[in-house]
């Protein structure tokens, strides 16, 4: 299958009911992965070529040349990351009779779900220089284009200087709506697909949106309602495996304050913005029971990474307090 797939077209497509099923569950639980296009290469790792500065043009007299300009091109390399796991279930458990579900099917669902939750942090938090055997992150490539001279990819709402909610009042409201349409503004095409945030920063702009009537709402692929404004998808990346700590904590420093996060934009297509990089596809496979092992396992393999191509795909608003009291 060609790469340049997201995964709810291969689920729209895919006849493998074990794949599917395992398709369907990332989705529900990684919103990133609803709109991420995919790129199969092939290889466990990959160089992007990323566009500097643009050669200089201009006028010509008549019977005149015109002025070579020189285009600067850049490029990086994009590493693979093996993500994956053993879905493995006791065959004294998986034959038990007195049980409500299938128990290998229950525990496909939590293992699922450990995946995309584990995809979720990583997608956001991912540093391959603390842990080589992970993917990078927004975070840190916030930080690398920040290092590179792209400063306004980072807004930050206060200033250090407010240490109130963003609901507190009308002007601190406003403010956060202005930075909030900088940051929005700094993606190309001034439109993000998507704007990711934790629950209690989510259910903060929801309120002040419906209050300013700005909020608009639509569906997603499993026909649950959605927030949207202008353009934008507001997602909520939601928790780690433990199932309580957030992925985007509210205990950020960076802003000046100490109970504040950031929220990260991002614009999405292979080989122009961000995109995912595999490969090859997502694999799900029945290993039955295991040899020499009580044990019914299912095994799934997915090597994935992400790269970006332009510095303007990505943006983070940091310092965003969305409770009334620093």
């Amino acid at each position: 299958m060609s790469g340049e797939f997201t995964l709810i077209e291969l689920s729209k497509i895919e006849t493998d009911t074990l794949r599917k099923s395992v398709i369907d569950t990332l989705l529900m639980e990684a919103s990133p992965l609803e709109i991420i296009p995919w790129e199969t290469i092939g290889a466990l790792a990959t160089t992007i070529v990323r566009m500097g500065t643009l050669p200089s043009v201009g006028f010509r007299k008549i019977n005149e040349g015109y002025t070579v300009g020189t285009a600067a091109l850049e490029q990086k390399v994009e590493n693979i990351s093996l993500l994956g796991g053993y879905f493995d279930t006791d065959k004294a458990i998986a034959r038990a009779k007195n049980t409500i579900a299938s128990a290998r099917a229950i525990t496909q669902v939590m293992m699922t779900k450990s995946i995309a939750y584990k995809f979720n942090d990583k997608f956001i938090n991912g540093n391959p220089e603390t842990d080589p055997e992970e993917f990078k992150g927004l975070k840190e490539r916030v930080d690398d284009v920040v290092a590179e001279g792209y400063t306004a990819q980072e807004v930050d709402v206060a200033g250090g200087s407010i240490t109130e909610g963003i609901l507190n009042s009308s002007a601190i409201s406003h403010n956060f709506l202005n930075k909030f349409d900088q940051a929005m503004y700094q993606i190309k095409g001034h439109s993000p697909q998507f704007a990711f945030m934790n629950s209690t920063v989510l259910l903060a702009i929801r309120a002040l949106l419906r209050k300013e009537k700005l909020l608009n709402q639509s569906m997603d692929f499993f026909d649950r309602v959605v927030d949207v404004y202008g353009n934008t998808r507001l997602a909520d990346i939601g928790v780690k495996a433990d199932q309580t700590t957030e992925i985007l904590p509210l205990t950020e420093t960076k802003g000046g304050g100490t109970t504040e996060s950031s929220i990260y934009f991002a614009r999405f297509g292979i080989g122009e913005f961000l995109w995912g990089i595999q490969e090859y596809p997502l694999e799900v496979e029945d290993k039955g029971l295991l040899e020499g092992s009580p044990i019914y396992r299912t095994e799934m393999d997915w090597p994935v990474g992400l790269a970006v191509a332009d510095p303007y795909s990505i943006c983070r608003l940091f310092g965003i307090i969305p409770t009334n009291a620093a």
